[in-house]
């Protein structure tokens, strides 16, 4: 079982060059519960930088980037040298003098921001792209050649763009042919780079995707589907496969995230990577309600999961206070995944998840703080020790921001 101990003040422990998130301004913390949003600023993207000291006064970096919490379940991608950001549009922003929305009433996203990262300390927002309807997820692969987008756009679903060397999209390579119509909720790449894995979250399909190369330019001249799709129960949102490509792990949230009391899941799947094999579920593991992301530790042993619960709910019934959650699961060497204690987490809608690159330490970014005053969001510290019996300290230090901060991606190089 996961335990929890108190600590002592102390500087901040986190080894990283530096944490990027988004914060969307017209999604509010308890927009879930209200079905409406309200427009209260601008989309931004920021960053912070490590090390940081407690006695030091430190503005973070932001810049206006069109983002959005709904929808969005991988809306950052890196390049390899961590100095240039692909942000996703997921939904457009309402207008200038327009102050609130329906859902049902959003505009359509479709665009990829790009942005120099180079200086956490400046960032720098450079062009962007258009890209199909209400994209969900985007993969850069290792050696940033490719950009792979997933999104709702009809027969536009998948969209992988070839890239120059200054990272900038040249041409567009199209879905396979035999993949059927419907919206592509996150598409991961494979760690060989020679096949892609997609989620449709509609038909809780999880297939493969063969990358069909030019034996002399090594480009890549199309896509084709390898082997027949999984299913699973509830509802898949996001995937990712540890370092050896051996298993895929697919993050269940088993409703759309709202009041619902079922707990989400955590799949591990092996694909047969065969012309005609079929897919196989190998185990799956329970976390708590509305689950949001997850990270997969260094060591491929450890797997986190954060679990917005009901947090959201406040205003509506505050039986909740604000609460969300932590899972900490753990993963065999056969792919037998286990759920080792759920961690309760103190804030709304915790929307990211990210451990640094020892392991030892992660961080988890909130939507809001519930504190009277100014609202604010941030990102709350966490030691990790591993093992059968893995146990969490809660670091005291704690960055703060402006309320509305959702995705969070951890760069571990310096």
């Amino acid at each position: 079982m996961v335990s929890c101990y108190s600590v002592s003040a102390q500087n901040l422990t986190f080894e990283a060059k530096g944490l990027i998130y988004l914060q969307d301004s017209d999604f509010g913390s308890f927009s879930y519960a209200t079905k409406k949003i309200d427009k209260f600023g601008m989309d931004k993207m920021g960053a912070f930088m490590f090390p940081l000291q407690y006695e030091d006064y430190y503005n973070n970096s932001e810049q206006v980037v069109s983002n959005s919490f709904i929808d969005s379940f991988k809306a950052i991608a890196l390049k390899s040298d961590n100095r240039l950001c692909y942000v996703l549009e997921t939904k457009g922003a309402l207008k200038k003098d327009e102050k609130t929305a329906s859902f049902a009433g959003l505009p359509d996203g479709g665009f990829v921001s790009v942005v120099d990262i180079s200086n956490l300390r400046n960032l720098k927002p450079d062009y962007r792209f258009p890209v199909a309807l209400n994209p969900k997820a985007i993969a850069l692969n290792k050696s940033n050649e490719y950009l792979a987008v997933a999104s709702e756009g009809y027969n536009q679903e998948l969209q992988i763009f070839e890239l120059n060397e200054f990272g900038k999209p040249i041409r567009v390579i199209a879905k396979p042919s035999q993949l059927a119509n419907g919206p592509i909720s996150d598409v991961i790449w494979h760690p060989k780079e020679d096949y892609l894995a997609y989620i449709k979250q509609d038909t809780k399909e999880i297939g493969l995707i063969k990358i069909i190369k030019d034996g002399l330019t090594q480009k890549i001249i199309r896509l084709e589907l390898a082997g027949s799709t999984i299913k699973l129960d509830g509802m898949p949102k996001s995937g990712t496969f540890t370092k050896d490509g051996k298993f895929f792990l697919v993050l269940d949230i088993n409703n759309a995230l709202g009041l619902e009391t079922n707990n989400g899941q955590v799949f591990a799947i092996k694909f047969n990577l065969e012309e005609s094999g079929s897919h196989s579920l190998i185990s799956k593991a329970f976390v708590e309600e509305n689950p949001t992301s997850m990270a997969l530790h260094p060591d491929g042993n450890s797997l986190l999961v954060v679990n917005a619960k009901k947090s959201f709910d406040y205003p509506v019934n505050d039986r909740n206070s604000g609460k969300s959650s932590l899972s900490v699961l753990s993963l065999s060497s056969v792919g037998n995944l286990s759920n080792k204690g759920n961690f309760a987490l103190e804030g709304v809608l915790p929307g990211g998840v990210g451990f640094d690159k020892t392991g030892k330490n992660f961080a988890v970014s909130f939507f809001q703080y519930l504190n009277f005053g100014k609202p604010s969001a941030g990102i709350d510290f966490f030691r990790f020790y591993g093992g059968q019996n893995p146990r969490i300290e809660k670091q005291t230090s704690r960055i703060l921001a402006t309320k509305g901060m959702h995705y969070l991606k951890v760069i571990e190089d310096f």
